[in-house]
């Protein structure tokens, strides 16, 4: 069966996960999405893996999670060549994705609104770090600086006593990522009603406002102070996390504390917590959650957490396990809820599924990430260049073949 987006073509002249990651979803929906990368080493994005402290290996797993479907045409987009062929496949191309820098775009003749003009039905999205207005146009952003950092994001999971926590790689682009992608099946549909094309824009600061958004609403709207909690001096113990017999832990969440409190107390064979007068009304645990978040720690310490989670599973406590990323990767949940998908051209191989399905859409099976320029004649040929003028344009260091 054809992917939902057969048909529709993506240049992509962009790197480093966010804006790709759109890319990467268009692709999972059959779209044909060319990563374009300069001569050389090609997307500085391929060597992010060597980077410590990343999980060291031999595979390349980052450019295998946000390039698989895709295909690489190498070229060089200073040369007035090299520009030529953009024209060319921006005339026959519906998206086009890139987070690369105002200033830049307009030196390679790039912008929107010089690819508008080749083709008014064209989708042109644009990813920054810190939007397209103010003195910070042109500021690299990245999702640990601007999305994390700059956001309050950081500071917000701070616990009172402790260090600054540091993102993982992917940990806002990705989500970012999915802002784009909706976006840009927003504006694929407006073409649709309209017949033209538009432009899109979105970025890493408005992305991590928009995940900090409760707490940056509670500024606006002049509220206390927020005070990150620790696990001993929680302002609600039932609202915590705590460690179990084998080192193992647990998230306890009761957002209905009222209705459920005492349930939650019979269910872990405490009922007497219920009617202690230092807990027995939510203003009681609120002034004593210290005293009951210490109460508590004790008791899940007598036993371990496949006890507890039965014993939460059972009595319906909201809960989550704290996993680590290497348990998520045999986590049942996930598995049988299609996380993973096997790649089709290397059986045995997994990479993480983007994160919605479309019932009578199916997505395509991944292939592997290309090999750098491996597509690039494929392109060319595509546009009508014959051999001898692919030879002269290699040659020329314009184009490279894998």
């Amino acid at each position: 069966m054809a992917g939902l987006l057969d048909g529709i073509r993506v240049i992509e002249i962009a790197t480093y996960v966010f804006m790709p990651g759109a890319g990467t979803v268009m692709a999972d929906f059959g779209a044909e999405v060319i990563h374009v990368e300069p001569p050389g080493h090609g997307d500085p994005y391929r060597a992010l893996y060597k980077m410590k402290p990343l999980p060291q290996g031999e595979d390349n797993y980052c450019w295998e999670m946000d390039s698989r479907n895709k295909k690489s045409l190498v070229l060089d987009l200073k040369s007035e060549l090299g520009h030529e062929i953009i024209v060319d496949l921006v005339k026959n191309s519906d998206v086009l994705i890139t987070n690369f820098h105002p200033s830049v775009l307009n030196d390679l003749r790039i912008s929107y609104e010089a690819l508008s003009a080749i083709n008014p039905r064209l989708i042109y999205a644009h990813g920054t770090g810190y939007g397209e207005n103010g003195e910070e146009v042109e500021k690299p952003g990245y999702d640990a600086t601007a999305w994390w950092a700059r956001s309050g994001l950081m500071d917000a999971v701070r616990p009172a006593e402790g260090d600054l926590a540091f993102s993982t790689a992917g940990m806002g682009d990705h989500p970012s990522s999915m802002t784009a992608f909706g976006a840009i099946a927003l504006a694929l549909y407006a073409r649709e009603r309209t017949g033209k094309g538009t432009k899109i824009s979105t970025s890493l600061l408005a992305n991590g406002a928009w995940s900090n958004s409760l707490l940056i609403q509670a500024a606006l709207s002049g509220c206390t102070t927020y005070i990150p909690p620790t696990q001993t001096n929680t302002s609600n113990a039932v609202f915590n996390h705590y460690c179990c017999s084998d080192g193992r832990s647990f998230f306890l969440v009761l957002i209905k504390e009222a209705e459920e409190f005492v349930k939650f107390c019979n269910a872990i064979e405490r009922p007497e917590l219920a009617d202690d007068p230092r807990f027995a009304e939510l203003s009681d645990r609120r002034e004593n959650s210290a005293i009951l978040a210490g109460i508590l720690s004790d008791w899940f310490a007598q036993r371990p957490l496949a006890v507890w989670r039965k014993i939460l599973d059972d009595n319906a406590i909201t809960f989550g396990d704290i996993a680590t990323y290497e348990e998520t990767i045999v986590d049942q949940q996930m598995i049988q809820n299609g996380i993973f998908v096997e790649f089709a051209d290397q059986p045995g191989r997994k990479t993480i599924n983007s994160p919605f399905e479309l019932k009578d859409f199916p997505k395509r099976q991944p292939t592997a990430p290309p090999t750098l320029g491996q597509h690039t004649t494929e392109i060319l040929q595509g546009l009508g260049y014959d051999e001898a003028r692919i030879a002269d344009l290699q040659a020329a260091k314009v184009v490279q073949s894998g």
